[in-house]
């Protein structure tokens, strides 16, 4: 064995590399805890409702035109015409001229054994008004039409129907309508819908509307803009609101209170009227999300286990070497479990309690563990207590990562660089030939 420095190096690297399994295993884990907390999740919003979106409301008019259809019927060789009446059915679909929604929401939590999640209730109005459709709305009629206007129907689109709490109230025109399940617009699958008791005229005409309903849902509402200008203000007491669709708000508070949002768009920027409601837009939404995922949280810590075990592994092989004291590549590898498992102690820890407060549970316990374990082996509690310090600023360290998670990548890089500068220079003066020797 002429070089017993390089030995032993392949030796500890490849007991990190033998590490990166029981990491990847607790990675693993984070995952499967994510899958139940989502399933949790979709558990309350089977027995409640799920994602909501409100889209319309939309106007449906039937006519019913009454025209000559000319046929040519050829008799012993002569050509003769035949006028026959018939008839056929036309709808003409009408979008608001303005809408403005007007909501407060009351939100909550719900758990499900170990998880929770936000469910909201939704105190809405829907006001604003249709320009009901004259004759220029039809097709090229046929000859000698007659014409008869039908009643008019407002649908409702609802992503959820089961959220529907109460019974839902619409006027049209100042007449109050009654209500039926099903949206009655081709393409909305689900909804209500209401008919008006009298018929309109061929003369176009302004007609105000206003709904009030009230809506449960889970996690995400939406709001689908189908005026030709469409406005909206919501107001919920959920202090972590993250809003998103297509359109972002004009204006927003949000404090510990809750929050407030306004939104204003128009059909020119907006496909809403022109598309089918299997492909319109998102519209206006928010999210009530918990920043505070705990998960996600668990499993950015785990990305940066092979650091902690690199810059530990790289302080015990400097002072093996500088202090002539050997540590066995079993305490290397035992240090190194201890330090895999802080992160399973992690993510089981905070499912119960707050992850600052796991965080600084399992640390200690980890750093601890350690520090006993290294006064032994180190032979000394100084040297012991040295290597403690160390590590609880480099736990320190990950925890102001985990919590700056915009400068993340930024604070983890210069992490890196500085305990690879201290190596770089605290070894600079070291024969390695000679001390490999």
């Amino acid at each position: 064995m002429k070089n017993l420095l390089l030995q032993k190096c392949a030796l500890v690297a490849f007991i990190g590399a033998l590490l990166m399994i029981p990491l990847a295993m607790i990675e693993r884990t984070i995952d499967e805890r994510t899958m139940h907390r989502a399933q949790a999740i979709e558990a309350i919003a089977a027995s409640t409702a799920g994602e909501q979106s409100i889209v319309g409301p939309v106007m449906t008019v039937p006519v019913e035109e009454e025209y000559d259809d000319e046929l040519v019927e050829v008799i012993n060789g002569e050509s003769k015409k035949k006028l026959t009446r018939r008839k056929r059915l036309h709808t003409l679909t009408v979008m608001p001229r303005q809408v403005h929604i007007d909501g407060g929401l009351n939100v909550e939590k719900r758990a499900y054994g170990l998880h929770e999640t936000a469910v909201f209730e939704l105190q809405g109005k829907i006001s604003g008004s249709f320009e009901t459709p004259g004759l220029a709305a039809l097709p090229a009629l046929g000859p000698n039409a007659h014409l008869t206007w039908g009643t008019p129907t407002v649908s409702v689109g609802i992503a959820d129907p089961r959220g529907i709490t109460g019974e839902p109230k619409i006027t049209l025109g100042g007449q109050a309508l009654s209500l039926r399940p099903g949206a009655h617009v081709k393409g909305m699958k689900t909804g209500f819908h209401a008919t008006a008791p009298s018929a309109l005229s061929e003369k176009a005409e302004t007609m105000a509307f206003r709904i009030d309903l009230s809506l449960a849902g889970t996690g995400t509402l939406g709001l689908v803009p189908l005026g030709e200008v469409s406005t909206a203000e919501l107001r919920g007491n959920w202090p972590h609101p993250s809003f998103s669709g297509d359109f972002l708000p004009r204006s927003r508070d949000v404090g510990a209170a809750g929050f407030t949002a306004r939104w204003s768009t128009t059909a020119l920027a907006s496909n809403a009227q022109t598309s089918t409601p299997e492909s319109r837009a998102k519209g206006f939404q928010v999210r009530l999300i918990d920043p505070v995922d705990v998960y996600r949280q668990a499993l950015r810590a785990v990305k940066y286990g092979i650091l902690f075990i690199v810059l530990t592994f790289s302080a015990f092989f400097m002072f093996e070497q500088l202090r002539n004291l050997p540590i066995h590549p079993i305490q290397y590898l035992l240090v190194g479990l201890a330090q895999a498992v802080f992160f399973l102690l992690l993510t089981s820890l905070s499912e119960h309690i707050s992850f600052s407060l796991a965080y600084l549970v399992a640390a200690s316990g980890s750093i601890g563990l350690i520090g006993i374990y290294l006064a032994a082996i180190l032979r000394g509690w100084r040297r012991g207590l040295g290597f403690t310090a160390a590590l609880s600023l480099l736990y320190g360290a990950l925890f102001g990562i985990l919590r700056s998670e915009q400068n993340a990548l930024l604070l983890g890089s210069l992490l890196l660089f500085v305990a690879l500068a201290a190596l770089m220079l605290g070894t600079r003066r070291i024969d390695w030939y000679r001390m490999g020797s």
